[in-house]
This record gives C-alpha cells, structure tokens and sequence, in this order.
C-alpha cells in the first residue's frame, strides 16, 4: 500500500496480512522533531514492513529518510543533515515477553490499543539526529569575530623515578 501513513494502525492485524506501507508523513506531525530544527523539514520518505519471522514473533521492518536543517556547532550556520534510519521491532505483549525477545529487536508493548506510528517514526527520526552537527571540514568556517584561544603546547616534565 502506498500513500500517507496512517497515525494508527492495529498492528496485529497488519503482521498476519504481512502488508508493507509506503508512504510519507508529514514532519509538522511530528513536535518533538521540529522543535529541534532550525527549518521546517519535508516530508517523510517511509517503508513500513510488517510480518513474522522465523520463530513466530510479530515484527516492522521500518526504513525512513529525509533532510533536515540544524545547525552547525562550529559555525553556527545553517547545515541540511540527510536523515536515512530503519529500525526492527518486535511486537510483544508485555514487559516479560519483552526481555525474552531476541537482542536485534526494539520491543513495543502492544495491547488494545492502536499502535502511534506517527510517534514510533519521530521516535526513530530523533535517534538518527547527530549528536552534534556540524558541516564537513573543509566547507566550515569559523563565525565572523572568532579568535581561537592560542595553543599551549606542554613539554612533558620529568617524573622522578621512586626506584632511583
């Protein structure tokens, strides 16, 4: 199924139909990412893939990419980051089922509840921000008025020997 990914969706039912979504998702759904650019960001490119693998466990293989606008922290500029993340998750039902799930899975505890997937995709985005962005070395420049601190190269002292 292609097109706009549904904010819910009942999970179980889409892991026993083994139905793959594309779509996109809009980032002004998404708060908690936007809050965090310096521009507003496009929309979403998603792969959502939902089956079982081999030892029965309700799973999403999930694929995003796009661009964001941050900025760089050692010029303090403008620099657009590329954004491409997938995540594996196994669905459980409970905290329990949770530690016995294989270690290459993210648990998300399901229950009668439809399942955010606009939250588990900003979820992901977030993950995938750097830490700190910055543009590439030779492209980035200092601010206009920066003057680094002069270097102070320490000549190592002589340790005296306590077996001399």
């Amino acid at each position: 199924m292609s097109g706009p990914i549904p904010a819910h969706t009942e999970p179980r039912k889409l892991v026993d139909r083994e139905i793959v979504l594309e779509g996109t998702v809009a980032t002004v759904k998404m708060p908690r990412l936007s809050a965090l650019l310096d521009a507003p960001a496009g929309d979403v490119q998603v792969k959502l893939a939902f089956a079982r693998d081999e030892q029965g466990i309700a799973t999403l293989h999930g694929h995003y990419q796009t661009e964001v606008a941050l900025i760089c922290q050692r010029c303090l500029e403008q620099v657009v980051v590329p954004l491409d993340s997938q995540c594996e998750v196994g669905f459980v039902g409970s905290d329990e089922a949770a530690k016995n799930l294989p270690k290459h899975y993210e648990p998300v505890i399901v229950d009668d509840e439809p399942l955010d997937l606009h939250a588990l995709i900003e979820d992901e985005l977030l993950l995938a921000l750097p830490p700190v962005p910055m543009h590439p070395m030779e492209t980035c420049e200092h601010p206009p008025g920066y003057t680094p601190d002069p270097v102070h190269i320490e000549e190592p002292a002589e340790k005296p020997n306590p077996f001399s």
